[in-house]
């Protein structure tokens, strides 16, 4: 097992420390890319995989204009989400919305995605590969797939409500991940293929496999969850 972090991982740990520490405040934004490589002595890339991860987790924010930003806490839907302790009622309720959401995504995916989403969902599809065994890191390269399919969906309106619950998405996915865990031997590598189908589905532009893959996707942790309730 290897035991050494990636540069990314260090910058994501670090930076999630100065924001939940409160040194940097809400709504403050952060330094630039070029900054923060500069600052860390690491590429401009390793940056954009350090600010992904604290979007997957709901950290921050990227906003018109540019740059990017300690997302504000309050009276909005990341923040109600956030509040729920995630019992079994209320991730069937966060399923029954990723349901509603993702499946019209990946329909919506397939028939839009542009060269550059492809090239983003199959750059995570290789982390992903990668990270199998390492659950961890497997939940955050999950959660960033999913928002990287409402991307490219093309649509607009999609792809902010799905980053405004980026938060209970990374919540929700690390129990679903592990409701899927239970399911028997190789869980692990099931999952990945899985979700390297719903890839080549987009990828291919074949909107019928993808909106099947991923409804399966989704019904299967439901089904674990009714197993264990």
């Amino acid at each position: 097992m290897n035991l050494q972090k990636k540069n990314y991982e260090i910058i994501t740990d670090e930076l999630r420390r100065i924001i939940e520490a409160g040194l940097i405040k809400p709504n403050e934004k952060l330094a630039t890319i070029d900054q923060l490589a500069a600052q860390y002595r690491v590429g401009r890339s390793t940056v954009r995989e350090a600010l992904s991860h604290l979007k997957a987790l709901g950290l921050v924010e990227s906003r018109q204009g540019g740059g990017t930003y300690v997302k504000k806490p309050g009276l909005e839907p990341q923040a109600v989400l956030e509040s729920l302790q995630t019992s079994n009622a209320e991730l069937s309720q966060l399923l029954q919305v990723r349901k509603i959401l993702e499946v019209g995504a990946a329909e919506l995916a397939a028939k839009h995605r542009i060269a550059e989403d492809v090239e983003e969902l199959g750059k995570i599809i290789g982390q992903m590969r990668d990270a199998v065994g390492n659950e961890e890191i497997s939940q955050i390269y999950d959660t960033n797939f999913h928002l990287a399919i409402a991307r490219a969906s093309g649509n607009a309106i999609l792809e902010t409500i799905m980053t405004h619950i980026s938060a209970a998405m990374f919540r929700t996915v690390k129990d679903s991940r592990r409701l899927w865990l239970y399911s028997g031997k190789d869980a692990a590598g099931k999952l990945f293929e899985e979700h390297k189908k719903l890839f080549e589905a987009i990828r291919d532009g074949d909107s019928k496999t993808a909106v099947s893959t991923m409804a399966k996707h989704i019904a299967q942790v439901e089904n674990a969850l009714q197993s264990v309730k």
